[in-house]
């Protein structure tokens, strides 16, 4: 397996992986899952035009998953596909990204408004959960990882 930045070409394929594993993986109702969708795509599109963030995917032939963290602590997408979860890609392409997210370290952290169906696979990276101060769905949990490990103030 390989880790690589996304290039435009892979555009298409990536918004159809990640409706594929909402559709497939997420427990919600299906109008949650559609505004799921509708919000990542409207990501992907935006990031694939901006240098702001780290955007990386895992392939062999295909592409298997993908991660994208905005402005170097906003980890606002990582989808496996549904067939590959369990096999470690999530962590390859988080330990990429932190990597990377490190290098621009803007904040010390990285967060993400995990789905509920997630929120052991971010705590098994080392995310805990934090208060954001934020109103959010019902169907995410705020976690955070800090570089540091320094507790939050």
């Amino acid at each position: 397996m390989k880790i690589e930045k996304i290039s435009s070409n892979d555009i298409e394929e990536i918004k159809m992986l990640a409706r594929r594993a909402v559709l497939e993986l997420v427990s919600a109702t299906d109008r949650v899952k559609n505004e799921i969708i509708f919000d990542t795509w409207k990501r992907i599109e935006k990031c694939s035009s901006e240098s702001d963030g780290v955007f990386l995917k895992c392939t062999e032939a295909d592409i298997l998953g993908f991660i994208l963290i905005q402005d170097g602590w906003n980890l606002s997408d990582l989808f496996v596909l549904p067939e590959m979860c369990g096999k470690g890609i999530g962590k390859l392409l988080f330990n990429a990204a932190r990597s990377e997210c490190k290098l621009k370290d803007h904040k010390g952290y990285i967060r993400v408004n995990a789905s509920l169906n997630a929120e052991g696979f971010y705590r098994n990276l080392g995310f805990e959960r934090f208060t954001s101060g934020k109103e959010l769905p019902h169907y995410v949990v705020p976690l955070i990882y800090n570089f540091t490990n320094v507790p939050l103030t």
